[in-house]
């Protein structure tokens, strides 16, 4: 499994340019998907943010990798100051299109920008905000970084993603099959490496949680638009999987092949930066 860091210039620009392709061509998808657009996990990240930092009125907010910008939108109408950045030019487009409709006096600025090198000054953020997006990210260790040093003392990180199990076969086959469904999935990590990321990088974890997000296997291979040669593969992959793999990554339905309902299991971190 990679260390989530130390990628050379070419391999990262390998991974920006899998992430471009993709999500170039999904978009819209992502905007209208039930699970990133109305995932109770969103309202969970607002509630344990303001826990830690109380209102979130007037606080400059930075959401990376903003996708269909429903956590942009989740700040600024928690009164937060918001700046929405991705790597991919079309998904912005789709997500500032998506604001317009939805909250046309959020404010929300957009900026296109890779998680591992932020284009903000030191300090610029209040609240740094990354959902369901840095299993595609080339350098996770860097984007933690990059995430310190654009909070301010006293601001805080909200991060949920896909995590895997810490035993490291179930990871590998879990992985596996997250890339025959989207080449640009780079890995979901165990919680136990995300913890120690974010102790190097200077952030103290304040809270996380763990729970398990069911997903329909044609709506989740129809989003990514998974081609029909690694739908058969990853189908296969599945109903051939070791049973630790089958367990952490089927849904309980009463049906012992074909599955037709898939879980992932997610994590909300939250950590701050430090004293004010």
């Amino acid at each position: 499994m990679p260390d989530g860091g130390g990628r050379d210039a070419d391999d990262r620009a390998r991974v920006h340019d899998s992430a471009r392709t993709q999500f170039a061509a999904t978009a819209e998808a992502y905007v209208h998907s039930a699970i990133h657009a109305a995932g109770d996990d969103l309202a969970r990240l607002i509630e344990a943010i303001t826990a830690r930092l109380g209102s979130l009125a007037g606080r400059p907010a930075l959401d990376v990798a903003t996708g269909g910008g429903h956590t942009a939108l989740a700040l600024a109408r928690a009164g937060a100051v918001v700046t929405a950045s991705d790597l991919t030019p079309e998904m912005l487009a789709a997500a500032e299109a998506h604001l317009r409709e939805a909250a046309p006096d959020a404010g929300v600025r957009f900026v296109r920008a890779a998680a591992e090198g932020l284009p903000f000054d030191g300090g610029a953020f209040e609240v740094v905000t990354c959902r369901i997006a840095a299993h595609h990210f080339a350098d996770p260790r860097a984007f933690l970084a990059e995430a310190r040093r654009v909070l301010a003392p006293g601001g805080v990180l909200g991060l949920i993603d896909n995590i895997a199990p810490e035993d490291v076969a179930a990871a590998r086959g879990m992985n596996d099959v997250e890339r025959l469904r989207d080449p640009s999935h780079v890995e979901a990590y165990p919680v136990s490496r995300w913890l120690g990321w974010a102790g190097e990088a200077g952030l103290e974890p304040v809270h996380l949680e763990r729970f398990w997000r069911p997903k329909e296997l044609e709506t989740w291979l129809r989003r990514a638009r998974t081609s029909a040669e690694n739908e058969a593969a990853l189908r296969a992959m599945l109903e051939a999987a070791p049973a630790p793999v089958r367990r952490y990554l089927l849904a309980p339905s009463g049906e012992a092949s074909a599955p037709s309902r898939l879980r992932h299991e997610v994590m909300l971190l939250v950590a701050s930066a430090g004293p004010v």
